[in-house]
Formats: C-alpha cells, sequence, structure tokens
C-alpha cells in the first residue's frame, strides 16, 4: 500500500448532513473502526463517541477501493463549537474528573488566555486505528501512518485557523511519545492521570501551539494528499463530498 491508494477524508457538521447516505455509511464505518479498535485495546465496554461527533471534525485516512474503507481517524472539536451546541469542552470534563488540581488550574489558564487573544482551541481526541491494520503494517506502513496522522494534525490545524491544540496521550500504546516528538508540550508536572472512561490507563493531557519541525516536514511531504482529501463542511457550503483540489 502506498498514498495512491489512500484517501483524507474530512467529516464536519455531520447533523447537517445526516440524510446524505454516503456521509452516514462512512460514520459508520469509522465508528466501526472505534468500536473495534478500543475494544481490542482497552476493554470491550470502552466505547469513543459522544454529542460532539455530531457537530465536531472527524479527519480520517482511507484506503480506496469499491467504496473507502477507513484505515483511522480522530476527532477534533473547538471550544466555540462546544459552547454553540451547549457541551463542556471534553478536554474540561476530562481533566475536571480524573486530573490533577494543578493540570485543571493550568488547563483553564489556557484556555482563559485563548479566549482573551480570541483565539481558536481545540481538544483532539477519539484516536483510532482497524485493528486489522495490524496484518498489513509492515515497519515502513507502520512510518507512514505515523508520518500520516502528523500530516493531518499539522494542515487541519494549519488551515482551519486553529491557534491552539490539546490532545491526551495514553501510556499503554505509546501516543504519548508520540505526541512528544510532535513537539507538543506536557501541559503541568502533573499532567499525567489515569483516565476512568479508558477502565484506568495512564494518560498524559499535551498542549502546542506549533510543532516540531519533523512534523512540519511530514505536513509538507504529504501535503499533496491532504489538499485531494474529500470534505463535506457546512461552513464551506459543500452540498455534497467532492474533491478539494
Amino acid at each position: 500500500m502506498n498514498t495512491d491508494d489512500l484517501q483524507i477524508v474530512v467529516l464536519e457538521d455531520l447533523k447537517h448532513f445526516w440524510d446524505v447516505p454516503e456521509v452516514r455509511e462512512l460514520y459508520c464505518e469509522i465508528m466501526q473502526v472505534k468500536f473495534d479498535g478500543y475494544g481490542s485495546v482497552y476493554g470491550d465496554n470502552v466505547i469513543s463517541s459522544d454529542k460532539a461527533d455530531f457537530f465536531g471534525t472527524h479527519l480520517i485516512v482511507c484506503q480506496k477501493g469499491i467504496k473507502l474503507k477507513p484505515l483511522f481517524g480522530y476527532k477534533s472539536v473547538t471550544l466555540d463549537k462546544c459552547k454553540e451546541f451547549h457541551l463542556k469542552f471534553p478536554a474540561l470534563s476530562l481533566v475536571s474528573n480524573d486530573g490533577h488540581s494543578e493540570c485543571l488550574t493550568k488547563l483553564e489558564a489556557i484556555l482563559l488566555e485563548a479566549q482573551q487573544m480570541h483565539e481558536t482551541v481545540s481538544f483532539d481526541y477519539s484516536w483510532a486505528q482497524t485493528p486489522n491494520i495490524k496484518g498489513i503494517k509492515t515497519s515502513e506502513m507502520k512510518n507512514l501512518f505515523r508520518d500520516l496522522v502528523m500530516t493531518l494534525v499539522v494542515n487541519h490545524h494549519q488551515d482551519y485557523n486553529i491557534d491552539h491544540m490539546l490532545t491526551c496521550g495514553v501510556v499503554k500504546v505509546k501516543t504519548d511519545l508520540f505526541f512528544d516528538r510532535m513537539g507538543m508540550d506536557k501541559i503541568s508536572k502533573k499532567s499525567l492521570f489515569v483516565q476512568r472512561d479508558l477502565n484506568d490507563e495512564a494518560v498524559h493531557i499535551f498542549h502546542a501551539r506549533k510543532f516540531s519541525d519533523y512534523a512540519y516536514e511530514m505536513a509538507s511531504n504529504y501535503y499533496d494528499l491532504w489538499n485531494n482529501r474529500l470534505e463535506y463542511s457546512l461552513s464551506s457550503k459543500k452540498s455534497s463530498l467532492r474533491k478539494i483540489a
């Protein structure tokens, strides 16, 4: 498999386009990936879904074929969108419930400063890949998928004018090390906590306003793939899935 076999898809504002069959099908496919992926790693009682599914942004890498087959993806939601739809910002909910008070204080300070500066903050979460990917994952494929996640993150934040990114890295699956390599910072000395809805897995919460040189290099290397993404977005006033370029 190479990049010619892959298609990036961005799904936004799902609730407004639920009547489009291909959108519903793709959403159901990525949710199956998350059911399978989270179930195999954390337990069958872990479900990565919330209200933000219907107004946030899903970033997905698919394998081309008769129909698109999601391989991995994640979700990004901004503080402003959460306010619009009356959802407590998921990063704030998570740290309020499970994190150390020092970590919560730092997170609240980041959010307050961003709002005062009229800057956009996202929480990127619900990261998953299909367990079936293990059967096709050579070391080259593993590196490709790692670099494509960086491509999604960097280009999404650049092209959509998102100034701050927050996310959590799970120690068990070493995504904390991945976000370190991306140039993200643990938000405090008390960034490590046990996430109860992941069956008590240890996680670090990260923050970034910019990324590592390596991450920007990867975003540049795969920009054609990003630029030829399929996007479905109310804000872009698109009425159907179509290529951006």
